[in-house]
């Protein structure tokens, strides 16, 4: 096989290369760069393709369903820390067969990936020691191609960066930049902020690689960067509808992978979408209130994810501070506290849970998972212990900023 690898080192084009390896092993090979969209594709017989190979062909990149797969089974994590090629089990419900997949590097940076489908008998190890080595000589040739690329990446980096930590500019200013430095703008855009509880370095770094994974399979524009202990996405698109549903689906997905993979709390703020750049700092302001109200409550539970529909959350810190100076304490509430640590209950949840749902019933059973009949005990001994009535708006207002503001002195 020794000769097999000189030959393909002294190509220099990665489609011969990719055509040289499927005819060599007589399987289907793809090439995908690192954000797995398609470079090239040889099989030594077309319809070996299975389905997923199908359709990445169709789409020019791996569709979104595998991706999202690969998230959830790990496969994305292992084509990062893996340095030498592994086996990938069949998925039938993506229509992926037995695979070889190798991380295609060249110092240190991740290129694309090699993918090798096994069709009847499996690779020996001299034949994936030679996709090994052809995949060094082809992130070689790939890192050549992409200074140019890295280049431009690290101009938007810089410009959206500028836009919203620099001084206010106006409209015509900053489309121009865009325009002399070839950054395409949508229509619309909005900034993502994402930060974590408690700050740790190595853990920080595998959460920007969850959260890239997640950005490389949506069909919106991105730009990530970091600051301190902050990740900041920049998302486009050409319809306002759009880019408000997959800002929201993003960061629902990338929360419940974080906090699955690493037990440590995040905090998430969306800003609005605007049609203009010079708003665009707005719009990274506004997501940062949202984490700062989860913030000061210690939790993002039941704060949205979206600046225009914080609602009362947004002005959580200034009822705080007008209660500690005037001492005030709410005794209806301090008496469930007082219930609930005698009887071991969860009567000032119900009652938060039961606001939060405008004092209907069903939602509000449904989010605590009890029966109905458990909740209209609960809001049965909630009006025995404080005379409660759930029927006054006013009050139904102030009990619920209460029960935040002591969340807040909770959280301390």
């Amino acid at each position: 096989m020794e000769y097999k690898i000189e030959k393909a080192m002294s190509m220099t084009d990665v489609n011969q290369i990719v055509e040289f390896i499927s005819h060599t092993l007589k399987k289907p090979v793809i090439l995908e760069d690192d954000q797995y969209a398609l470079l090239s594709y040889s099989a030594y017989q077309i319809t070996d393709f299975d389905q997923a190979n199908q359709q990445t062909i169709l789409s020019k990149r791996s569709p979104n369903y595998i991706l999202e797969k690969f998230i959830e089974e790990g496969i994305i994590d292992q084509l990062k820390a893996n340095m030498k090629p592994f086996r990938i089990s069949k998925i039938a419900e993506i229509g992926l067969n037995h695979r070889v997949v190798v991380t295609v590097r060249y110092k240190q940076h991740i290129l694309g990936f090699l993918w090798i489908q096994e069709i009847d008998q499996r690779l020996s190890d001299e034949e994936i020691n030679f996709v090994y080595k052809t995949s060094l000589h082809i992130g070689k040739i790939l890192y050549k191609k992409n200074q140019a690329k890295r280049v431009k990446g690290k101009k938007r980096i810089q410009f959206f960066r500028h836009l919203l930590r620099g001084p206010i500019r106006n409209e015509k200013q900053i489309r121009q930049e865009a325009e002399a430095n070839h950054i395409r703008i949508p229509a619309f855009i909005k900034v993502i902020v994402i930060q974590l509880k408690n700050h740790e370095e190595d853990v920080f770094d595998n959460i920007k690689e969850t959260v890239q994974s997640y950005l490389n399979v949506s069909s919106s524009m991105s730009e990530m960067f970091d600051e301190a202990n902050q990740i900041i996405i920049v998302m486009g698109d050409s319809n306002f509808n759009r880019i408000n549903e997959q800002a929201h689906d993003l960061v629902t997905r990338i929360g419940k992978s974080i906090e699955d993979q690493y037990l440590i709390d995040v905090f998430a703020g969306i800003g609005n979408a605007y049609g203009y750049l010079s708003l665009l700092k707005k719009s990274y302001t506004e997501a940062l209130e949202v984490i700062k109200a989860a913030n000061y409550l210690g939790t993002q539970e039941n704060v949205p994810l979206e600046y225009d529909k914080l609602g009362v959350y947004r002005y959580i810190h200034l009822f705080a501070e007008h209660h500690k100076e005037i001492n005030y304490v709410n005794p209806k509430l301090q008496k469930l506290i007082e219930k609930d640590r005698e009887n071991q209950t969860e009567l000032l949840k119900t009652l938060e849970v039961y606001l939060l749902n405008n004092c209907k019933a069903k939602p509000t059973a449904e989010q605590l998972f009890i029966h109905p009949n458990t909740l209209n005990y609960r809001l049965k001994q909630i009006f025995e212990y404080t005379s409660l009535d759930l029927t006054d708006f006013n009050q139904n207002c102030q009990l619920f900023i209460d029960i935040l503001l002591l969340k807040c002195e909770a959280n301390g």
